[in-house]
Formats: structure tokens, sequence, C-alpha cells
């Protein structure tokens, strides 16, 4: 039995599933579809693509929760009809199949097992048909694409085979909303993610990558390397893609864009729908971000970690003294001191105890210092300023004249790069 087999042995979703028993395709679009009157839209953009030469398939994971409404029920029964209407009348390059996965138990019913489901079926897919590896791309159902999406992504996996997985730059449409200040919300909501992401690139965080559903694309061999998807309800990206990083490199297609929904919703307790939705209500909570000064002390503690290989538990005391209140307080209380003696116990040299201090002090321990570092020792400061804040620091010449609009357009010329991460710490 290969990896996948042992996967689907173990850990699949194995319930749910279409009626093919493997094909040639060895691209699998993984759609989850919740109450989604649109879809076709999605399926529109993604036959209007330029077709790879590796087959396509897209699994619409049509899911509904225990809990769910009626008008959920009907509707998902509508897109299936619609879908199959769509496949009749339409002579795509692409193989369309729907996973009907009706009533999940309420405790996991969400979009994290809807990927989960979709992706897992992937697996299954390939693995009936004995290929050595796949790619499963993650997208949402009501997002489009460039034309050279899937050409891209082919091309990005063909001409790098080592990399696990790669993002794919994204872009929100911002004038496409016809409720007023709903631009402004969503300009600022992307902002506030391209500041986040540059800021923990700028203070040294090796794995400084943006974690959006409908924009990434993974091997099917590191999927289930990784251990597959989560069934989180919200979030699942994040947490998928953070682990997925510690298999060594991964990639950014820049050379196309997703553009993701703007619109609102309440299916999720964050991410775009619920930040527009809150938006829209009035919520100010847009109209800041973390204060960079919270990621300056950052800059210096990544700086060099090999350096603690040198030292015992009273020198690491003292390398600590020095350092702002709420990072050094926060080290104390999440015992990241017990954490970096335990690495280096286990550490054999300083290019591993390098890997290995990223794998502990990660982008999760990042997020839950900036949170308790911001409930006593800093306050949440106006997006725009801190945005103007961090590109001075990397060099770029901005000045407050500089539009919000500008300051994104920045940011998005920073995403772009199409740079290969983790190579100097999967290399010597």
């Amino acid at each position: 039995m290969n990896i996948f087999g042992d996967y689907l042995t173990k850990r699949s979703e194995s319930k749910f599933r279409i009626d093919v028993t493997g094909n040639s395709a060895s691209i699998f679009v993984v759609i989850p579809c919740y109450n989604e009157p649109d879809v076709l839209t999605t399926l529109n953009s993604l036959a209007a693509c330029t077709p790879p030469g590796l087959e396509v398939v897209v699994l619409l994971v049509v899911n509904s929760s225990e809990d769910s409404t009626p008008e959920v029920f009907s509707q998902n029964l509508l897109t299936i009809s619609e879908v199959e209407e769509w496949k009749r009348a339409n002579t795509s390059f692409l193989h369309v199949y729907t996973i009907n996965a009706p009533r999940l138990p309420g405790k996991y019913a969400g979009v994290g097992w809807a990927r989960k489901i979709g992706m897992d079926e992937a697996v299954r897919q390939i693995y009936l048909s004995d290929l050595k590896d796949g790619i499963i791309v993650s997208f949402d159902a009501d997002s489009t694409v460039s034309p050279n999406y899937l050409l891209e992504i082919e091309r990005a996996f063909r001409d790098d085979p080592d990399c696990n997985f790669f993002t794919i730059n994204f872009e929100h449409p911002l004038d496409l909303s016809p409720i007023p200040g709903i631009s402004e919300g969503i300009l600022r909501y992307e902002l506030h993610m391209r500041y986040y992401r540059n800021a923990m690139k700028w203070c040294g965080y090796p794995h400084s990558i943006h974690t959006v559903g409908s924009s990434f694309a993974v091997k099917a061999s590191s999927y289930v390397k990784q251990g597959g998807m989560n069934r989180r309800k919200a979030g699942e990206d994040f947490y998928f893609l953070h682990k997925l990083v510690f298999l060594g490199k991964y990639g950014n297609i820049s050379s196309s864009t997703v553009y993701p929904s703007i619109r609102q919703s309440d299916r999720v307790p964050f991410g775009t729908g619920a930040a527009m939705k809150k938006w829209s209500e009035g919520n100010s909570e847009l109209m800041t971000t973390f204060n960079f000064e919270a990621f300056v002390p950052l800059k210096q503690f990544f700086s060099e970690p090999s350096n603690f290989m040198g030292m015992d538990e009273t020198k690491i005391n003292i390398y600590f003294h020095d350092f702002p209140i709420a990072l050094k307080q926060y080290i104390e209380e999440s015992g990241t001191i017990q954490t970096i003696m335990e690495l280096k116990g286990n550490c054999a040299n300083e290019f591993t105890f390098k890997k290995r201090f990223f794998h502990s002090i990660n982008a999760f321990w990042i997020l839950k210092y900036l949170n308790f570092a911001h409930k006593e020792f800093y306050r949440r400061d106006d997006l725009y300023s801190q945005a103007r804040r961090l590109l001075k620091e990397m060099g770029i010449k901005v000045d407050i004249k500089t539009s919000a609009r500008q300051l994104l357009d920045y940011y998005r010329s920073l995403d772009k790069e199409n740079l290969i991460g983790n190579i100097d710490l999967i290399k010597k």
C-alpha cells in the first residue's frame, strides 16, 4: 500500500465520494459549496480558463449541517440541479462532479470539513488511478479567476516539482459592490491582511505566507504527509498551510490571480464575509490593525535564533531581560524559554535548531503574542498609518498623501514577488 492508500485507510472521509472508479485527471479543484446561489459564475470562470495539459476535475462539495435551515437545504438541492444542467449544456474540458454531503453533524459541519471531504476524494481518485502524484487546488464557490489560472498552477508544479504547495495571488474586486462603503471596507480588510504578512516577513519570520482558502494548491503527496485538511469551522486554511510549511519548500504563483468575493456573510465567525458584514453594520474594527511597535522586538528575537545554542538557561534569561515588557512577559508566561532549552537538548547542530525553532516559535505563537500584547501593552492603531510605517521601514517612500488605494497597490506588488519559501531552512 502506498502513502495514498495508507492515508485513505486511516484518515479519509470515505463516506463521501463520486461515482467514478479512477480517471486520468491530475488536477483536482475542490470547492466547498454551502447555500451558494451563484456557483455557475464560478464554474463559468473556470471553464473560461486556458486548458492545461493535464486533465482537470472539479469537485463541488455541496454540504449542510444538521442544524441548517430549510432554505439552505433547498438551495443546495437547486445547486446540484443547476450544476447537472450546466454540464449538459456545456462542452467544457472540465470534468465536474458534485459530492452531496447533507446534514453533517453540527459539531464539525463547516468549510473545513467540506474542504476535507473534497480533498480526500481527490486523493482517492489519484490512488484508484495509480498515479504517482496529483495537484489538489483549494477554491471557493463565490470566487473567479484570471484565464491563465489552471495553466499557471500546472506550470508551477512542473517547473519546481520539489515545492510542496503554492499560494496563489489574490485580489478582492474593490469596485464591484453596489452598497456604499463596502469598497472601503474590503480595501481595509485586504490591506490589513497584507500588512500583517509583510510585518511578519519584516521581523524575520521565514514562513510569512497568505492563508486564503480560495488561493492555494498542494501536491497530493504533501497533503497526505501533512495529515490532510482539518475540520475547523473557520480558519482551516490558516492552520492547514501553517502546518504544511514545515514539510519544506513552497512557493507563490504571482502570474495568475484569484478574485475572492466581497459579499457579506454570517456563516463563519471570521474571514472576508464576516468582516464585511461587521463593517456594513458599523463595526469599526477595520479602522485599526496591530501596532507596528509590537513587531519591533520580534525582529531582534528572530534575528539569529541559532545563537541560543551557545547559551545556557541563565544566559537566555539575561538575554531577554532588556526586551520590551510585552514580549518578555509573553515569553515567560508561554514557556518559550523551556521550549528553547528542550530544542537545544534535541538538536545536534545550529541548522537543525534553527529549523525546529521556527516549528515551535511559529505563526500560531506570533498571533497569540500579538493578541496578548494588545490586551495590556499596545493599542491597535490606525490601519493606514501602520501600513505607511511598515513600508517606510522597508525602504519604500510613502507619506501622509499616499492614498489608501496606493498603499494597497504597494502591498500587492510586494506580495507578487514570486519567491520560493524555506530555502534557508531546507538547505545547509
